[in-house]
């Protein structure tokens, strides 16, 4: 099933048009949008004082520093794979699989081989398998671009996790971390007791969901661009004469690649709109 979808990726993607200059649509925000940014803010930052009242006494009662501390988190981790060094560690993802993955500060987000992906069920549906690409030093190569609900690294953890599926370089690990589930810790990696130590940022106001400006926009941008993509592309096969029983198997295939396109950009918006994500934020 694997190597039979990626050699279909590898047909197909010599038929896609190269992507240029995208038009940018129209800004549409719900009434969802509305009634979101009508309600309290979240209910979840509350004072570090215990209120006084509830306490019973009259007088405020005094927090312990240790309340104000950062969560730490230390995690083993395996430091070579065959003779070059590497820091691989374990991840569960989905709250489903428990797969060894490597620390990439070079990646901007996560990588996932096709054998874990399989495992995770991500390759055994009908359709619903964006195809994209994946840039690395050697260039690039066609991939499957998909959402990971939710990985934990010991009890550090994160959600909706965009992911590129890329054909296995390795054995010795199972995907690549990258710097999207980084960027919420400071880390420290102790080479003496072969430990990472992850230690989370403080809230703040301006990350919603944990994630910062820059996260959210560049992600609106990309997964918009990804839809208006296959859009253009579906477009231009109208124009082209060849074979006509060809080019309506690919208007067939570009129809269900924007539909899962389409998905996932409404997946990102929503849990934008439930994380009180500034509009500004999510223009594309």
């Amino acid at each position: 099933m694997k190597k039979r979808l990626f050699l279909l990726v590898l047909v197909l993607c010599s038929h896609i048009l190269q992507a240029s200059a995208l038009a940018e649509p129209p800004l549409i925000f719900s009434d969802q949008d509305l009634e979101r940014y009508q309600r309290p803010e979240d209910t979840r930052r509350q004072s570090a004082e215990p209120d006084a009242a509830a306490q019973g006494h009259g007088e405020k009662v005094s927090v312990k520093d240790d309340q104000h501390k950062p969560n730490r988190y230390e995690v083993p981790y395996t430091p070579y794979e065959g003779t070059s060094r590497r820091v691989i560690i374990p991840v569960r993802l989905n709250n489903k699989v428990t797969a060894k993955m490597a620390l990439d500060t070079g990646s901007p987000g996560m990588v996932i081989f096709d054998r874990l992906a399989g495992r995770l069920g991500i390759l055994e549906k009908d359709d619903g398998n964006l195809i994209t690409f994946a840039a690395g030093i050697g260039g690039t190569t066609p991939a499957i671009f998909t959402i990971i609900d939710t990985v934990q690294v010991d009890k550090a953890e994160d959600s909706f996790i965009p992911t590129v599926v890329t054909e296995s370089l390795t054995n010795a690990f199972d995907g690549l971390i990258g710097m999207d589930f980084m960027a919420n810790y400071s880390l420290r990696i102790d080479t003496t007791r072969r430990i990472v130590v992850f230690e989370e940022n403080m809230d703040t106001p301006n990350r919603p969901a944990g994630h910062d400006e820059i996260w959210w926009r560049s992600n609106f941008r990309n997964f918009a661009s990804m839809r208006n993509a296959w859009k253009q592309y579906r477009e231009a096969l109208i124009k082209l004469k060849t074979d006509p029983k060809k080019v309506e198997e690919l208007k067939k295939f570009a129809d269900r690649q924007y539909r899962e396109a389409d998905k996932l950009f409404t997946r990102l918006n929503n849990y934008a709109i439930n994380h009180s994500v500034p509009m500004q934020w999510r223009e594309y």
